[in-house]
């Protein structure tokens, strides 16, 4: 008797010891799941680990999805059917969820989630426990019958409830691990935007002239995202048409204008002044004119650049060939960023209104004198040449008693056009007052601004004007003075091209004439 004690003891003592080492793998395993990727591999070994424990044949585990309201089976052992997602009742699970009764139950007496434990019928299953965390649903266990379909014991189910509160806690603490990486990555996404934003709105946010501010803005959207090409237009109210401001990538297609009428996609910026993506063959509800898609692409981005409701203009983009198109995070971070853009154009505006010459566009006498000065001292500290170009319109008192003061306005803007059209983003076109134009070229050397002004001065003879039914042809004069060859300040650069210029004048105008200088004035002397 006493040696059939000792066998029975040794056999509790057994089962005693596998069980605590079960306990010790589940929760090994439970810190596992918090460290590794792949929650479903861990899940498996967790359920394997649990059937051999108890000797059972197959079984599996569903976890809840609150979002969803349905249970999937995540892992399974010899089931019937390997994975599933099934529909539960809200009313099942609030139930599930208040109560505080035993969670192991034998399947046939389980009275929750029938519809879903009937399409396992055919497994014969023996036993579910309520995988849960304090009043929190994560799922449900559920196993088959042992050996020869023998069912678990009482103290089997007893540790059946044990091994499932284990489980239970295992899998909330991954689930909240998730959670609690993925608002990390999350955080981590939108600091990374907003650092975007940040370095991209500082490359805006102090620049005055509009040209270079909007040279900037395109390359600060290259920055924020992938793009093959792209472009800028500013739209005229009066004209109801958009001018090409700068761009990325090839722009042999673009004109330098463009009316609203000719375009679908312009029409729909200014009209809806919202963002919209198009994609050929995808966005088929939008069709293009033909104009279109030579401009834009047969896959593109237009977002409006807008500013307290006023439309002013369009960013175009086109991705990279090799994308998939703008993502959803590309069109948030281009739209926030075409905010900061309209109130830096709006601000670009209203300075340029107020140093520039309504009529000729030019810069007006007061910007040129403070321009100067500052390029000439820019000059003198890396040691580069400055060029001054005076220029003055041949003739122009008599265009104005024969042809009026409008046909003499004509002339100015024609003539101020074709300086426009003659000089670098970098050079300084002017109005100096009535008549006379004026050019600062930095970093240009004597023949080079020479070269310039006669290109310039052929430009203006060769072009003519037409007015009321009278086609005009003009000429103008030139006057060319270099820092510091000719002068050491700027008062001094200024009456040196003046000269130059009225000697071009009273020589027969229509030349070009360079100033002295310091050297050869020296020499003369």
């Amino acid at each position: 008797m006493s040696e059939q004690l000792t066998a029975l003891e040794q056999k509790m003592q057994q089962q005693v010891l596998r069980y605590e080492y079960v306990l010790e793998a589940l929760s090994d395993i439970g810190d596992e799941l918090c460290r590794v990727a792949s929650f479903d591999a861990q899940l498996k070994s967790l359920l394997h680990l649990l059937l051999g424990t108890l000797g059972v044949r197959k079984g599996g585990i569903f976890l809840f999805d609150k979002f969803k309201n349905q249970v999937s089976l995540r892992c399974s052992w010899k089931l019937v059917q390997k994975s599933g997602e099934y529909e539960v009742g809200t009313e099942e699970i609030q139930a599930l969820e208040l109560n505080s009764d035993d969670i192991t139950y034998r399947v046939k007496e389980f009275k929750f989630i029938r519809a879903v434990l009937d399409l396992f019928e055919e497994d014969n299953l023996d036993c579910i426990s309520v995988l849960k965390v304090r009043e929190k649903l994560i799922g449900f266990l559920v196993i088959g019958h042992k050996l020869k379909d023998v069912p678990l014991l009482d103290k089997e189910m007893a540790f059946l409830k044990t091994l499932s509160r284990n489980i239970s806690v295992a899998i909330n603490n991954f689930l909240l691990l998730s959670e609690l990486r993925e608002a990390n990555a999350r955080l981590d996404e939108k600091i990374q935007e907003v650092s975007i934003l940040y370095q991209a709105s500082q490359m805006i946010s102090s620049e005055l002239q509009l040209q270079a501010l909007l040279d900037m803005a395109m390359s600060a959207i290259s920055e924020i995202t992938d793009v093959e090409r792209g472009s800028t237009w500013l739209f005229d109210e009066e004209h109801k048409s958009f001018s090409l401001m700068s761009h990325l990538g090839n722009a042999i297609d673009l004109p330098d204008r463009m009316n609203m009428e000719e375009s679908k996609a312009l029409t729909f910026s200014y009209e809806r002044k919202d963002y919209f993506a198009y994609r050929q063959g995808v966005d088929e509800q939008f069709p293009l004119l033909r104009a279109d898609e030579k401009l834009f692409g047969k896959s593109f981005l237009i977002v409006p650049i807008v500013h307290q409701g006023e439309f002013l203009g369009l960013v175009h983009l086109c991705g990279s060939p090799e994308g998939a198109g703008f993502t959803e995070r590309d069109v948030r971070l281009i739209k926030v960023f075409a905010v900061q853009l309209g109130a830096a154009v709006k601000n670009a505006q209203l300075y340029e209104q107020a140093i520039t010459d309504g009529m000729t566009k030019l810069y007006l006498h007061r910007y040129f004198k403070q321009r100067l000065y500052d390029e000439m001292k820019r000059a003198a500290r890396f040691k580069r040449n400055l060029a001054l170009i005076m220029i003055d319109i041949d003739h122009f008192k008599c265009l104005n008693d024969n042809y009026g003061h409008q046909t003499g306005d004509e002339v100015l803007k024609h003539v101020a056009a074709i300086l426009r059209r003659a000089v670098r983003t970098h050079d300084l076109p002017v109005r100096y007052g009535g008549e006379e134009f004026a050019l600062v070229l930095p970093e240009t050397e004597f023949g080079g601004a020479v070269a310039v002004a006669e290109r310039i001065r052929k430009s203006i003879e060769n072009d003519y004007l037409e007015v009321s039914g009278v086609v005009l042809k003009v000429t103008a004069s030139f006057g060319v003075s270099i820092f510091p060859d000719c002068a050491d300040d700027m008062d001094s650069l200024i009456k040196a091209a003046d000269v130059a210029l009225y000697w071009s004048k009273e020589h027969g105008r229509n030349q070009v004439t360079a100033a002295p200088t310091k050297f050869s004035r020296e020499v003369d002397v």
